[in-house]
């Protein structure tokens, strides 16, 4: 009965320990996600479905003006522009600012493709982009796909491939996710738009690609003005999805099609008989935005961040020494210069003193003969002195014999 008592005891406590941690979660609040649906009026199937099956979240609407209050608890906002003729304001723009500046947020953006009036979403996709700083940018035109589709071009079967330090996006993907009439996305990086294709090099480096077209992908144009970044008519693999880790943990998504609504949302399992992993795909990155799939900023994304920040202090350092450098060999530069030009006043003095000096000597001579020449006449004067005197007696003398002659 003891074995049976302590067996029962240590059942009884392994089962504690392990319900512990599940009734712990149960209590934690869940990360709130806000979803901006500008312009909605009514119930959106697509987003009815999303957060019905998106369990694991809190989920707060938005359908009128965005104010830092009604955000300011999110852990991810999801902007979705359903209204085309809606302009978001300076105000709402500080709010998404103010809210994305706390650290630790994602912001998921989503545009639209120039087609007909739906161009009228690139103006306020690339606002809210440029006013938390982002280099993602949504292009002034249209990514067709002529292989991957689901049964037009323009119904474009996104690749869920993302760059390496992202794969966990694409778990649980086994067909495309419906992008309906999607724009290519592009990157404006000092003053200057970039092309983000599907493969190869990126222009900056914590940008990650997550959602791509096949190499039959292609650029078409509708509504002025024409594309920033990309060439119209212009073929290869284009990105319709991608993500930007930047500053204090913040994360911004940018998908050329909405989760929901636009003309047809990701949202489908089906559409025109091509299967779909949108919803898959859209838990993967909802979960991962609020940090419950994958790791919210990998590793290897931080260990990146940091080969960056240790490569820039390099760089600033081998600035300052270059600096440093050019100063001290533009100061030596200026020391020669000065030694130069006093060695040639130097060499100027003393070519002077020799001068003088020459001058001196000659003016020597010079006195010395003139000495020479004073005590000559002082000579021939006391010689012509006596002569003179003896002269002088004797006139004298000769005057007084003639004198004493006369009677």
């Amino acid at each position: 009965m003891r074995e049976l008592a302590l067996a029962l005891t240590i059942v009884l406590t392994l089962a504690l320990a392990l319900l512990t941690p599940s009734i712990t979660l149960a209590q934690e609040e869940k990360p709130l996600v806000v979803v901006v649906a500008h312009g909605m009026f009514g119930d959106d199937i697509q987003l009815n479905y999303m957060m019905g099956n998106i369990t694991e979240v809190k989920w707060k609407v938005i359908t009128s003006e965005i104010t830092y209050d009604e955000i300011k608890d999110a852990d991810m906002l999801i902007y979705v522009q359903v209204d085309t003729g809606v302009q978001i304001t300076d105000e709402e723009l500080n709010a998404i600012k103010q809210w994305f500046n706390q650290g630790g947020k994602t912001l998921w953006v989503t545009g639209e493709s120039d087609y007909k009036g739906d161009h009228l979403r690139i103006i306020n996709t690339n606002k809210i982009l440029e006013t938390v700083g982002s280099v993602l940018r949504n292009d002034h035109c249209e990514a067709v796909d002529r292989e991957v589709n689901f049964g037009a071009d323009y119904r474009v079967g996104g690749l869920i491939r993302p760059d390496p330090e992202l794969f966990f996006l694409a778990g649980g993907i086994f067909h495309p996710v419906l992008f309906h009439g999607p724009a290519p996305i592009a990157l404006y990086v000092n003053g200057e738009w970039k092309p983000l294709y599907g493969t190869g090099e990126k222009p900056v480096e914590n940008v990650y690609r997550i959602a791509i077209t096949s190499f039959k992908g292609a650029i078409a144009e509708f509504v002025e003005p024409l594309p920033y970044a990309y060439d119209v008519g212009e073929e290869g693999s284009f990105t319709l999805m991608a993500a930007e880790i930047m500053d204090k943990d913040n994360i911004v998504i940018l998908s050329t099609e909405a989760p929901f609504n636009h003309y047809r949302g990701m949202w489908e399992t089906k559409y025109h008989e091509v299967k779909g992993s949108g919803p898959e795909f859209i838990r993967n990155v909802i979960l991962w935005g609020v940090g419950l799939y994958g790791s919210r900023v990998p590793e290897s994304i931080r260990f990146e961040q940091l080969l960056t920040s240790l490569s820039e202090e390099i760089d600033t350092l081998k600035s300052e020494y270059e600096k440093v450098l050019n100063e001290k060999q533009s100061l030596e530069q200026e020391l020669e210069n000065t030694r130069k030009t006093l060695q040639s006043q130097i060499d100027t003095l003393k070519s002077q003193v020799s001068a003088c000096e020459e001058e001196k000597n000659a003016l020597q001579s010079d006195k010395e003969a003139l000495m020479e020449e004073v005590e000559s006449l002082r000579g021939a004067l006391n010689t012509y002195m006596i002569g003179g005197v003896v002269v002088g007696l004797i006139i004298g003398f000769a005057i007084g014999f003639f004198l004493k002659r006369k009677p």
